[in-house]
């Protein structure tokens, strides 16, 4: 049987005075690729039971799944944590360096009991005592893997710290190699792209790059129905991801002196542009992604949940919400200890596999600046022009924004590669 919101996160006052001297438990969940801007409706009864702070405007500091990982792990943008792109042989990143200090080595040098499972993308390594984590396990399909941090946590008397990362919706990446669009069937709901292809006239050449000669060619030549299919696979995969959390909440047994996180490393294109996937592109639907907090302490997070937030202030934020101080300067914040909004989030990408094509940015309430090292620009006014299909760049009347934008990326990063 379900259990109910009541039972899971019961606020019954001795309770509450049990909580504040022990120190939470921490799960932390995390799927692969999803945005926070779903193309239809979607059933997550798991992350629904949660009632926690939901950051609507949360971003990744890069969408792709090792950098973007490890800015979640060590509270740093990429670029300061030595991980530019994706950590494997077909690409340029560099290992995540153990010595930084990250969830795992702070939580586990505070007397946590630290366990990883699922996928890392950060080293080769098979055994992460190294980054913290004294227990790890990395092989397995999602459920399985949630199936074991369930066990796991089961077994442990406290305080521990679990990390759950799991595959979906990554999966996506199925369309159209192994399922093919005719044999989805359409979710009622589901909306089709605002643009395609023909958007990208007047937009960094990278970007047509990446539909005609790279990933983008396995959807070049899809068809509106094709995407509405595309979008409900991809939804779909989405609530597979809910229910690998269902099965990870099943090994927590003090559920009011838990801390919980859902989130993800990136999004995905959606068809948005005629463009799937993920690739040398900053658009919404890439870069904002889910992130939600429930548990002790998280009631001084409601008053944040529409600011700007980013994945650096993930590491920072569960630290404060334990009781922790981070021994090392992140390039996030500790939502917990106030301060005021951001203005700004700023942005980077590096490359696709072994393809340099290297963007910064800074997007604002409403303005985003994308800034290729090509030279190649893109800016839009996200409150007149939401789906990002005018490109405002060079615009007389935009001068004094553009140079604001560009003053403040430079400011923060120089061109690199």
């Amino acid at each position: 049987m379900a259990l109910t919101r009541r039972a899971w996160f019961g606020t019954a006052a001795a309770g509450l005075g049990q909580l504040r001297r022990v120190r939470p438990n921490v799960l932390i969940f995390l799927s692969d690729q999803e945005t926070a801007l779903l193309p239809g409706p979607v059933r997550t009864p798991n992350r629904d039971r949660l009632g926690g702070v939901r950051f609507t405007h949360a971003f990744c500091g890069t969408p792709q799944c090792s950098p973007a990982r490890a800015a979640v792990i060590t509270g740093l943008d990429p670029h300061k944590a030595g991980v530019l792109t994706n950590v494997d042989k077909s690409s340029l990143g560099q290992p995540l360096r153990a010595s930084i200090p990250n969830i795992g080595s702070v939580f586990q040098a505070a007397g946590y009991h630290t366990g990883y499972f699922g996928k890392w993308h950060l080293s080769d390594s098979r055994d992460l005592a190294a980054y913290g984590f004294a227990d790890s396990e990395m092989d397995g399909a999602d459920e399985e893997i949630a199936r074991r941090a369930a066990a796991w946590m089961r077994g442990r008397t406290g305080p521990w710290l679990a990390f759950v990362s799991i595959l979906n919706p990554h999966n996506i990446y199925d369309i159209p190699r192994r399922v093919k669009p005719e044999d989805v069937e359409p979710r009622e709901g589901v909306r089709k792209p605002y643009s395609g292809l023909e958007n990208l006239a007047g937009k960094p050449a990278e970007q047509r790059e990446y539909a005609v000669q790279d990933q983008g060619k396995a959807t070049r030549e899809f068809t509106p129905a094709d995407w509405l299919k595309y979008r409900s696979y991809y939804l779909e995969l989405v609530e597979r991801a809910d229910r690998c959390l269902g099965i990870a909440m099943q090994g927590i047994s003090r559920v009011s002196s838990t801390v919980i996180l859902y989130s993800s490393d990136h999004g995905d294109a959606t068809g948005e542009h005629g463009l799937a996937y993920k690739g040398p592109f900053l658009y919404e639907e890439l870069v904002r992604i889910p992130l939600e907090i429930a548990g002790p302490g998280t009631e001084k997070l409601k008053p944040r949940g529409g600011e700007l937030v980013t994945q650096t202030d993930i590491a920072p934020t569960l630290a404060g919400l334990a009781g922790l101080r981070w021994p090392a300067a992140v390039s996030g914040r500790d939502l917990t200890a106030g301060g005021p909004a951001r203005d700004a989030v700023l942005l980077e990408y590096y490359a696709k596999q072994r393809w340099k094509n290297p963007i910064r940015a800074v997007r604002t309430r409403r303005y985003k600046l994308n800034w290729y090292n090509s030279g190649h620009r893109e800016l839009y006014d996200l409150e007149k022009d939401p789906h990002e299909t005018r490109n405002l760049e060079g615009d007389a009347a935009m001068g004094e924004v553009q140079e604001e934008l560009e003053r403040r990326i430079s400011a923060w990063r120089g061109p690199v590669f």
